[in-house]
């Protein structure tokens, strides 16, 4: 059975290209009547999106930022968030939350974490960024969907000095995903990208239970707050294949392509709908530009180690995985699944090599 792909930002990311020019929203092939849209559907504001809870508003200025320096900030920060021993909160996958909300259950995914330390952060005056990052593929079945993760996290621009006078401040990521932590780089994400993100995953949760309407409502808000991801078009022309809109849905695979030019879910969901409707030459053309891509991207090589170390696949994994190896010089999480892989095919000594290579990169 032929399944169906939602992306969403929780704790794992799919490749992201270089966006072009966004798309002005007039142009979408919005389809309201079909989906009974009214304007206010959607409760969550950018705003409410950030907006502290009172009670760790009060946490916050106590004692206020302003006295304090950089890395007493990231402290005092830390203290707040997380409490003694950095345990107050719990990583849970499948909803995403607004800042307060997030505060009040004490638990949420990795955007609603990173949501919250953002918030926290710029009340305090921090230069915060928010960042997605580029980590293996990882898909989470619920009923008929899989759903592509994404990542994010927070990075601390110089909130961070050793003892010496003449040290430089450091960068602090702060992620929630300790297997995912990377020196490289994210791609930095405004307020409305995240807020995006979070509208695409609400609306996702919305389209996974049935609720085609309010599904509608957030894909459509979450375009209007960020005309430039990719994502949103995606899960939107998903939804519109489901409504019988073939043509609107083309439109939007397209765009989704267009956006983001490594990202495989779009291809793979227009690949699908021209075989479905018998446009076998388009299709075999996707095909051959998907296969070529994935020989050469290490993230492909990540993806299949990752999912036959799932499965239990260990010598699948391992070369695999030896391929993103030879690929990459110094992805830590290749180094830290390969040493999985090499103990679990029992070669200790392998995986002791690995581990030995993980330690070194410090």
């Amino acid at each position: 059975m032929l399944r169906s792909m939602l992306v969403v930002t929780a704790c794992a990311a799919i490749l992201a290209g270089c966006a072009s020019a966004p798309q002005e929203p007039e142009r979408i092939p919005w389809r309201d009547s079909a989906f009974s849209y009214r304007p206010g559907t959607v409760e969550v504001s950018r705003e409410e999106l950030f907006r502290l809870d009172p009670e760790l508003e009060r946490s916050v200025f106590n004692p206020p930022p302003d006295q304090l320096s950089p890395s007493q900030k990231l402290k005092h920060l830390m203290a707040v968030i997380f409490g003694p021993g950095a345990k107050q909160f719990n990583y849970m996958a499948g909803h995403s939350t607004t800042a307060s909300q997030t505060w009040r259950l004490g638990r949420g995914d990795c955007l609603s974490l990173t949501v919250l330390t953002y918030a926290v952060g710029r009340a305090m005056g921090m230069p915060a960024q928010m960042q997605e990052v580029s980590t293996p593929v990882l898909f989470d079945r619920r009923g008929q969907f899989d759903f592509v993760n994404q990542h994010v996290n927070v990075k601390f621009r110089r909130a961070h000095k050793v003892l010496t006078e003449d040290a430089e401040a450091r960068d602090v990521v702060i992620d929630f995903e300790p297997d995912f932590v990377s020196p490289r780089p994210g791609r930095p994400l405004t307020e409305d990208g995240i807020y995006a993100r979070y509208l695409n995953n609400i609306g996702t949760e919305h389209l996974a239970l049935g609720e085609r309407e309010l599904a509608y409502a957030h894909y459509k808000a979450a375009i209007l707050a960020d005309p430039a991801y990719a994502a949103s078009y995606a899960n939107l022309a998903l939804l519109y294949r489901q409504s019988s809109l073939m043509a609107e849905a083309e439109q939007l695979l397209r765009r989704s392509m267009a956006l983001e030019a490594e990202a495989d879910v779009p291809l793979l969901a227009l690949q699908q709908m021209l075989n479905e409707q018998g446009r076998e030459g388009e299709s075999r053309r996707y095909e051959s530009v998907l296969q070529t891509r994935q020989s050469r991207d290490p993230y492909y090589w990540i993806n299949v180690g990752v999912q036959a170390l799932q499965t239990g696949d260990h010598r699948k994994a391992i070369r695999a995985l030896e391929q993103a190896r030879d690929m990459t010089g110094n992805f830590r999480e290749v180094h830290a699944f390969l040493a999985l892989a090499y103990w679990r095919a029992g070669e200790q000594a392998r995986a002791t090599e690995e581990l030995s290579t993980l330690a070194l990169m410090g």
